[in-house]
């Protein structure tokens, strides 16, 4: 009776399928931060996060089962996922970060390898942003422009990593108006209850138009002024405008009988010497 060896062939795991159209974001040398925000959940919501943080390991490459050199099933299937994952993150790369990641064979070598290179560089953009945030006073700029740059400064530190709460940015908004709105930043701080970033913007803006109606009076108050001493010098023209300037007013009107306009109490006389 003939015996029938069977030879031991190889067979994949299978395992979920690999969406080969998944974008990552480009990372630049100053968006490290944003860059790792962004892909840790894509890698995440398709469970392959445990490849680049070490806790999916490789498995062995041979089956030790058998004293054969079979190699493990399980071990091609993780080589293929993983090789995928580094395709991904190596196309998200710009040309200069990739050239610090060519020797890394596995997407959790890259991985690590990236965390390394750009700590450092975190750190830096936030002490330079928060350190933006503190200078950037008002100025010239509206109340509009300036609360648009401490937005935006302010939106860039999460993205590196650090976080600011209104509490903060509430208070540096506060310090930042200078003198000008004084008064508002009392009234703001007088409040039962701490008042919050986009309460703290109503009252700056409505402020800011009270000024500028305000400062609309003046140059009608001046203009009303200069015709009122042109129409009393009007009567001394020819006269030298050094002596004897003064403001005639008529109570002709109002002066009782016998009573004389040198004696009248509410004459007004200015004369220079």
């Amino acid at each position: 009776m003939m015996q029938t060896h069977h030879h031991l062939q190889p067979t994949i795991l299978q395992h979920p399928p690999v969406l080969l159209h998944l974008q990552f974001p480009l990372l630049l040398p100053s968006s490290s931060s944003l860059w790792l925000a962004q892909i840790s959940p894509i890698l995440r919501s398709h469970d392959l996060f445990g490849y680049v943080d070490g806790s999916v390991p490789c498995p062995p490459k041979h089956l030790l089962a058998t004293n054969t050199s079979i190699l493990n099933p399980a071990y091609l299937n993780w080589v293929q996922q993983d090789q995928t994952i580094l395709s991904w993150i190596n196309n998200s790369l710009s040309p200069t970060v990739l050239a610090t990641v060519t020797l890394s064979p596995t997407s959790r070598k890259t991985w690590e390898s990236l965390k390394r290179s750009y700590a450092s560089t975190s750190h830096n953009r936030i002490l330079h942003l928060r350190n933006e945030l503190l200078r950037t006073i008002k100025g010239d700029m509206s109340i509009s422009e300036f609360l648009d740059k401490m937005n935006l400064i302010s939106d860039n530190l999460p993205l590196v990593g650090s976080l600011l709460t209104y509490d903060d940015l509430v208070f540096v908004v506060m310090n930042n108006v200078r003198a000008a709105f004084e008064v508002t930043v009392s009234i703001a701080q007088a409040c039962d209850a701490p008042i919050t970033y986009e309460a703290l913007g109503a009252l700056l803006l409505s402020a800011e138009r009270h000024i500028g109606e305000q400062s609309q009076l003046i140059p009608n108050l001046n203009t009303g002024i200069t015709t009122f001493v042109a129409s009393c010098g009007h009567g001394n023209r020819g006269r030298s405008p050094s002596r004897n300037f003064s403001c005639n007013i008529n109570y002709a009107a109002t002066r009782g009988p016998g009573q004389s306009r040198s004696n009248f109490p509410n004459q007004r006389s200015f004369s220079t010497p």
